[in-house]
């Protein structure tokens, strides 16, 4: 995309019409004219041609693929034949698209490519002790035609699965359905006996075991495990406690809105260090072009056994669930243009599209009158419930954009950008529905809303990261990007170099948590990437400006906190319990005559003391803990304790208050996208 821009400024400048054309589209008022103006320029339509391209299937290569990956596989490179397996999967066409729409039901098909593609993946699955993907792979091969006379491997090796995760009921069917498969299989008649015999000894053996229920309370030190841990279960907010306005936080967040920051979420209870804020599902993803094929393209749960998308080899999914969630929404349509997409090399120019797919043709025009307003009001965005929920578009497009801030320049480009996209769509049935002779009209409306959202998404748009780990080493410890997501509520968030929550992502699904003590009425703020003690006030200024076009002005600004080094660690300064303004002690100062110098209020922190230095031996025990790795879930309920008596005793800067928030958001990044560095 920079290389298209880059040319189209140069051809216009070596023809001297770029003043000119610059000016004529500075008139342009609204985002429907600019996409109209760019698309008529001859200079656009000659550098931006696109044509169809092959989808990549190829029975063949698949097949070939696949047989390298049994090589590995005869070596017991297990990790290696997964992989070509993968690949093997992605790139083996479907002719029965059904068989996706078909989830409680096998539906037989001549996609033997496919089938014994999955076959073999759930062979390399079993050897890498991922049972239950080993499983689901085996119904795969089953739903694509795996040949009937191989139907007993299959049923024996999920067998096999299911008593390792002592499942013992389903590991009977499965061994009573292979030994029933036995006898149509092309095994040799000699061997048929053996086989039979051997699979009746373990149906026996699981009916025993199934009867045993001491078993059931024991694991096998290999059982159930996978190649790597991905994330805990998504935490859920109670349901006693969920908002009825906002639909992604709890019952104790509300609206605040101010002429300097405009809207943002305040605490309308006190919100205690650790608490659940939000759980927020954004409206559409997408995922960086090389993290696709590790990464599901519609949760972005990273995937070691993926599904493939029906048509192409670009995307590929955790589950079949995913698979028809996103050809469902967006991808039947995306599908066709991926690559293209792919090319242009702007995650958020992606992210535009899939929010107007998701949006769809038909949504767009018939509310059209109510999404052609440039200037939108602050306080709408909520549906007609009056809810402000994560799943409508109409609350992603009435965030704030900025339109009014940028350089003609920069909306030039955008705009570039948006009619690259829209001639992309028009390679799809995208506009099927179009009226004859509405054509140009209904493509710069389209167009219109691809360059909103792609004026919005810098300044709104959320990042999905994995923090990659290495147990007792944390120098190796890296935060990686994923992708990035539109997330209504989150937008909401204003910002402060010294946050009050913080984030993760669980797939792709992000859970803000509370990392201070937020009383009633305050408001709730997160960081937009720049961090008092990492960098100093002037430069977080510089880097927020740019993207987000205010000048920060939040408390740490106000204070200009120091940098980690420069923060004190020896004695603290705590908060007057009258004021919470500072109350300073010494050596020759009695604690039971401390005075606040805000106030003068005169206090007694002699029990105060004795809680810090108790919390303190606590806290640096579990500190240990997290640093090597151990025991993270107790680990994190200590350093919560702690960072609550920090924030409600002691004033800032203090460096214990900055130790414990990093360990703690360490502990909450493990329950989140998390991987095991090898």
């Amino acid at each position: 995309m920079e290389r298209i821009q880059k040319a189209i400024r140069d051809e216009l400048q070596k023809k001297q019409e770029y003043v000119k054309t610059m000016k004529e589209f500075s008139a342009k008022r609204t985002n429907e004219q600019r996409v109209n103006f760019v698309l008529s320029l001859p200079v656009v339509k000659k550098q931006i041609h696109l044509e169809d391209y092959d989808n990549g299937k190829d029975a063949e290569e698949s097949c070939q693929i696949r047989s390298k990956g049994n090589q590995f596989f005869q070596k017991k490179n297990y990790l290696k034949s997964l992989k070509l397996y993968t690949a093997s999967v992605l790139k083996a066409p479907v002719t029965n698209m059904k068989c996706f729409d078909e989830v409680d039901s096998v539906v037989e098909t001549k996609d033997v490519h496919l089938a014994n593609a999955y076959a073999n993946r759930s062979a390399a699955l079993f050897h890498l002790k991922d049972y239950a993907a080993c499983i689901w792979n085996a119904e795969l091969a089953f739903r694509f035609g795996y040949p009937k006379e191989n139907h007993y491997k299959l049923h024996d090796r999920q067998g096999k699965c299911y008593r390792k995760l002592h499942d013992f009921s389903k590991a009977k069917i499965s061994f009573q359905t292979a030994l029933v498969c036995v006898d149509s299989s092309s095994l040799d008649e000699k061997k048929k006996p053996n086989l039979s015999f051997d699979l009746q000894r373990q149906v026996e053996e699981v009916t025993s075991e199934g009867s045993n229920l001491d078993l059931e309370d024991k694991m096998e030190e290999d059982c159930g495990q996978i190649v790597n841990h991905f994330h805990a279960d998504v935490p859920e907010i109670d349901k006693r406690f969920m908002n009825s306005v906002f639909l992604s936080a709890s019952s104790n967040v509300s609206l605040r809105e101010s002429a300097e920051m405009g809207r943002g979420l305040m605490a309308s209870t006190d919100i205690r260090v650790g608490d659940i804020v939000a759980v927020e599902k954004p409206y559409a993803s997408v995922n960086l072009p090389e993290k696709e094929g590790d990464y599901c393209s519609h949760c972005s749960k990273r995937i070691n056994s993926p599904v493939p998308c029906q048509q192409c080899c670009d995307v590929a999914y955790c589950s079949l669930q995913c698979q028809e969630e996103a050809w469902t929404e967006y991808h039947k349509t995306e599908c066709k243009i991926i690559r293209h997409v792919q090319n242009m090399k702007s995650k958020l120019g992606h992210l535009a599209l899939r929010m107007v797919l998701k949006a769809g043709y038909p949504f767009l025009i018939q509310g059209r009158s109510n999404l052609s307003a440039e200037d939108v009001t602050e306080n709408i965005g909520y549906n007609r419930n009056g809810c402000y929920d994560s799943e409508d578009y109409n609350a992603l497009y009435n965030l704030v954009n900025h339109g009014d801030k940028r350089t003609p320049e920069d909306l030039f480009d955008k705009a570039v950008q948006s009619v690259y996209l829209l001639k992309c769509l028009k390679l799809t049935p995208f506009f099927k529905d179009c009226p004859a002779g509405q054509e140009m009209d209904a493509e710069s409306y389209i167009g219109g809303h691809i360059l909103r959202q792609i004026q919005m998404l810098p300044c709104n748009a959320h990042e999905i990261s994995e923090i990659q780990w290495k147990p007792g080493d944390p120098t190796a410890t890296e935060t990686i990007e994923i992708g990035s997501g539109a997330y209504a509520l989150l937008s909401l968030i204003n910002h402060s170099c010294d946050p009050s929550v913080v984030r993760h992502t669980y797939g792709n699904v992000c859970v803000v948590r509370a990392i201070k003590s937020i009383k009633k009425g305050e408001e709730i703020l997160d960081n937009y990437g720049a961090l008092y003690p990492l960098t100093v006030r002037e430069e977080r200024r510089a880097k927020l400006r740019p993207q987000y076009f205010f000048d920060c002005n939040c408390d740490a600004c106000q204070l200009d906190l120091p940098l980690y080094f420069d923060i004190p660690e020896d004695v603290p300064v705590f908060k007057c319990e009258q004021c919470s303004g500072p109350v300073f002690i010494s050596q020759e100062s009695h604690l039971a005559d401390s005075e606040c110098s805000s106030c003068h209020q005169k206090q007694d922190l002699t029990k105060t003391v004795t809680r810090l230095q108790e919390s303190t031996s606590a806290y640096h025990a579990a500190l240990e803990q997290v640093l090597a790795g151990t025991d993270m879930q107790a680990s994190s309920e200590v350093l919560l304790s702690h960072l609550e008596f920090l924030t409600l005793h002691i004033s800032l800067p203090w460096r214990d208050i900055n130790n414990c928030q990093e360990a703690i958001k360490q502990c909450f990044a493990t329950q989140a996208n998390y991987y095991i560095l090898p």
